[in-house]
């Protein structure tokens, strides 16, 4: 898995391409729920099986992709660095948005 800073990471998650940057990671497998709330987890849990690509901070989902559903990001409140890391993946996938022409 490749790493680099956080603020490279942007790109990856964009390309959805499996990278490490501190405590944020970007994998192609999903590793569990971590902290994420009762609502979170049942959007978690609805989406697991079709879930292509996964975004972490501190162990816990923060966003994935969907081939049906495009992008979700979860709108639960972390601390300030998951926050930024929640920002990171918006930054992302308006790149990727930018990279289909969408």
């Amino acid at each position: 898995m490749k790493q680099m800073n956080q603020r490279d990471a942007i790109h990856y998650i964009a390309t959805q391409q499996e990278f490490r940057a501190s405590a944020l990671e970007g994998r192609v497998y999903g590793v569990g729920n971590g902290r994420l709330d009762e609502q979170e987890t049942a959007y978690y849990n609805r989406d697991l099986n079709a879930v292509m690509y996964w975004v972490y901070s501190y162990s816990t989902p923060i966003a994935w992709y969907t081939e049906g559903n495009g992008w979700y990001v979860v709108e639960q409140k972390f601390s300030s660095t998951t926050s930024k890391h929640q920002n990171y993946v918006r930054q992302a996938i308006a790149e990727a948005n930018e990279l289909v022409g969408a």
